[in-house]
């Protein structure tokens, strides 16, 4: 009867431990997730129009954020075993998180006719992806 007991014990253990690396990795997912958050805003903060509409800016990081940010990380958790331990697999895409956040943005203030944010977000992306204003024609000095 020892045995029985013994055994469900184990797997009442086993599954603690479980739980336990699944609710890890979420927790590394949200503190992640908060990291991201917080660049998109000192990155919103360069806006020309940041300061006149400086609620309006961080209302768009944050609403867009939280939409974006699901799309681009990718949770990967292999449990461990005996002899090894939990991996958190998980995966994040930058360029493309940076993409939908600015498209998810500039899509905001357009349908809130916020021209002047529109514009200003426009720029900012410009600059941050190295894009000349005009390209350069050929041939001439």
């Amino acid at each position: 009867m020892l045995g029985r007991y013994g055994s469900i014990g184990g797997l009442v253990i086993l599954l603690i431990a479980m739980f336990a690396g699944i609710g890890n990795v979420y927790l590394r997912k949200s503190r992640v997730s908060e990291e991201y958050r917080k660049e998109a805003h000192a990155l919103v903060e360069k806006c020309d129009c940041y300061k006149a509409n400086k609620d309006y800016c961080d209302w768009l990081v944050d609403a867009t954020h939280d939409e974006v940010f699901d799309h681009s990380y990718k949770v990967s958790y292999r449990p461990g075993g005996r002899f090894r331990s939990t991996r958190d697999d998980s995966t994040f895409d930058e360029s493309a998180y940076a993409e939908e956040l600015f498209a998810g943005m500039i899509a905001r203030a357009k349908d809130d006719k916020a021209d002047t944010v529109v514009k200003s977000l426009e720029k900012l992306l410009k600059e941050l992806s190295g894009e000349d204003e005009e390209p350069a024609t050929p041939g001439k000095k």
